[in-house]
């Protein structure tokens, strides 16, 4: 039910799944758990989704965030790497190299016929831990502006993990960068937890 502020966010995510979003997931949680949310947030296997997996730090394998039966080596699923000074000789990427790396594969998977409908893409960001380790926080909210715009402009749906508490990422402007968060926590069970400013959060939801 809506209240005083508004639809819930249970009522929301319809309209979420169908127009686009942009979701901040955040939680000191396991791997596995973290990897759980993301199998979910970027679609069935058995729907047409164009998969974009933008890596931010780790240098493993990603395949454990894809949902089960899809694999990197698909033609519907990009991975796109940020190169660090110690990938390579030439300094690595600048975030505004990688935001711009982000938004032509986004308009790449727009040009195909027919093109993306709404909720079709889906994008995750790996890290925002890595990038606010190796980047100051204006470079930082510049990039995210960057690619929630991309996700937004074709009606996609984009997570972006930190695993910590959502508290700890006061520096950036969180509320106007994303349009609603994903709380996780393994105990006393995995679960998830739905905020869409200003209404209210879902109860805590198994996982």
């Amino acid at each position: 039910m809506g209240g005083e502020h508004g639809p819930s966010a249970v009522e929301l995510l319809p309209r979420f799944k169908r127009d686009g979003c942009n979701l901040l997931v955040s939680g000191a949680v396991s791997e596995s758990t973290a990897n759980r949310a993301s199998q979910r947030l970027l679609g069935s296997p058995d729907l047409d989704r164009k998969r974009v997996l933008v890596r931010t730090g780790e240098s493993g394998p990603v395949d454990g965030l894809l949902p089960p039966g899809v694999s990197t080596a698909d033609r519907s699923v990009r991975v796109v790497q940020h190169r660090t000074p110690s990938d390579d000789g030439d300094g690595g990427d600048s975030l505004a190299t990688l935001s711009r790396r982000v938004a032509e594969t986004v308009t790449a998977f727009d040009s195909l016929s027919p093109p993306l409908v709404g909720g079709e893409l889906r994008l995750v960001v790996t890290s925002l831990d890595a990038l606010l380790a190796d980047h100051d926080v204006r470079a930082t909210e510049r990039f995210l502006r960057s690619v929630t715009d991309a996700v937004s402009s074709v009606r996609g749906m984009g997570h972006y993990r930190y695993p910590g508490p959502r508290a700890d990422l006061s520096s950036l402007p969180t509320e106007r960068l994303f349009d609603a968060f994903v709380d996780l926590r393994d105990t006393p069970a995995t679960e998830q937890r739905l905020s869409i400013p200003p209404s209210r959060s879902t109860d805590w939801l198994d996982l």
